[in-house]
């Protein structure tokens, strides 16, 4: 009897397989005469009647127990198959679960690496604004260009804007559309993921400005850092690779500064051929103030530029810009200002290349309202001195009319302390029998404004005695009035005779010879 190592079931000497189990032995002997009592398997082997299982096929003999013992004569027997041992049949289920493995994993890949999904994958990356998803998933294409995170930030502040974040609405579906592609972020093949499929990343674009300027010496700014000084009057100048944002561009020459904001992303300029040109032009401009008054400061834009020099100044090599003004002003003794109006410098007058300090195209006057000159003061001294001439006539009547015609000529009338100077003077006159008449010429030397309507004066006088008798020569006396205050009045459009300074301001020039 075989004992089956595996159940210790007693088995027939000559069983090749466990009659219990079905396990295989490995030692086989002949086999033992058959008995009455066997039977016969369906793949020939002869069994007993105990027997549970074929020794030769391994298959339950239990259907096989109701068959009729049967004489096999002459029956040419088909060599049964060897049953599949467990080792192989572990060796086979390692192949089939490796094979199928494989092939899920291979099918699970190519889906997931598929260029729909990974564009999926990538538009949310961008969605979600990471940074540093986006830092792994991106590259350059300029050799100029690194891809930091610093730069990322700097693209997705841009469409943190609230002016842009309608256009980033645009950018996601531009990006999840079948190109992938929106000028800046663009979807890319960039080398192979298991050696099977292909990988896609984003290329972000960087751009350039270009900065053209027409001075020299013009301070340059990015974003309000200084990048450089122009050498020459004429310059372009090349600044990148920059991130795809808007920039500040700023030029600054003597004080002045022009600035301008440039967008480089592409995405929300599709139209334009070139993003990134800038022109930063200065414009300089001479030209020469007049006014009425000798000494007025001058302002440029509110600001203390210059000062009058005898009514005159030449302004040069002025750095123009939209909305300049010049303007005058005179800050008289009794503190207050006296204003010209704003003169508005236009874009297309003063080209400093056509500067003529002797051309009216070159020239700017800038008078004060209701300012006087010296021929205006002159004029009313002359009718003042016109009517006191008249006055000391003997053929003229000095009578209360014409005493009240002189006072005219006085602040306050006859109680003016110079009018009434004046009246005594003419009253001696008329009084002398030796004298005939007196004539007064004034000439004026000087004008200074001391306040709003109010001027001191220098003047000379120039008398003329004319005496009764004819064979007397008359006398030229010349006197000097230092500081003479006179008002004018806007309203009437004259001169008044305020005060003629006192005997301190007071001089004889020439006195014809008259001790």
């Amino acid at each position: 009897m075989k004992k089956c190592q595996s159940c210790q079931h007693e088995n027939q000497d000559d069983a090749l397989f466990c009659e219990n189990c079905g396990e295989e032995f490995t030692q086989t002997e002949k086999p033992r005469e058959e008995s009455s009592q066997k039977h016969i398997c369906t793949c020939g082997q002869t069994l007993e009647a105990q027997d549970k299982f074929c020794p030769a096929c391994g298959k339950t003999t239990a259907t096989e127990a109701t068959m009729q013992p049967q004489k096999i004569t002459n029956l040419q027997v088909t060599p049964a198959k060897q049953p599949m041992s467990k080792k192989r049949k572990i060796v086979l289920g390692i192949v089939i679960a490796l094979f199928c493995i494989i092939v899920g994993g291979y099918l699970t890949a190519k889906n997931y690496y598929s260029f729909e999904n990974q564009q999926k994958r990538l538009v949310e990356i961008v969605k979600n604004k990471d940074v540093n998803q986006m830092k792994k998933n991106t590259i350059s294409a300029d050799p100029n260009y690194t891809i930091t995170k610093e730069e990322l930030k700097k693209y997705f502040d841009y469409y943190n804007q609230t002016e842009h974040k309608e256009a980033f609405s645009l950018l996601l579906g531009e990006l999840g559309s079948g190109n992938g592609n929106s000028g800046d972020l663009v979807l890319v093949k960039n080398g192979k993921k298991l050696l099977l499929f292909d990988e896609y990343q984003w290329e972000l674009k960087p751009g350039y400005i270009t900065v053209s300027t027409n001075q020299k010496d013009m301070k340059l700014f990015l974003n309000n850092q200084e990048k450089e000084i122009t050498s020459d009057k004429q310059e372009q100048i090349v600044w990148g690779p920059l991130t795809p944002m808007d920039y500040k561009v700023k030029g600054e020459l003597a004080g002045e500064t022009t600035e301008t904001t440039v967008d480089l992303v592409r995405f929300q300029h599709p139209e334009l051929e070139q993003i990134g040109q800038v022109t930063l032009n200065f414009r300089k401009i001479s030209f020469k103030l007049m006014s009425n008054i000798p000494d007025a400061d001058i302002y440029i834009d509110n600001e203390t530029f210059g000062q009058l020099v005898a009514g005159e100044f030449e302004v040069k090599n002025l750095v123009w810009h939209q909305g300049m003004t010049v303007q005058l002003k005179k800050t008289v003794e009794d503190k207050s200002v006296l204003e010209t109006k704003k003169e508005i410098l236009d874009e297309d007058s003063y080209e400093v290349d056509d500067y003529d300090p002797d051309s009216y195209s070159s020239t700017i006057e800038l008078h004060f309202s209701g300012i006087q000159d010296k021929s205006d003061v002159e004029l009313f001294l002359s009718r003042v001195y016109s009517e006191v001439t008249s006055d000391t006539s003997s053929y003229s009547k000095f009578d209360e009319e014409a005493k009240q015609k002189l006072a005219t000529y006085f602040t306050d009338g006859k109680a003016n302390v110079e009018y009434q100077d004046f009246e005594t003077f003419i009253q001696s006159i008329r009084d002398s029998k030796a004298k005939s008449s007196v004539s007064g010429t004034p000439t004026v030397e000087s004008i200074q404004m001391t306040g709003k309507n109010t001027y001191n004066v220098q003047y000379l006088i120039k008398y003329k005695t004319n005496y009764t008798d004819y064979k007397q020569d008359s006398v030229t006396q010349i006197f000097r009035y230092k500081k003479a205050t006179m008002v004018y009045d806007e309203e009437k459009e004259t001169f008044y005779i305020q005060s003629l300074g006192g005997k301190e301001n007071f001089e004889v020039v020439d006195n014809g010879g008259i001790e």
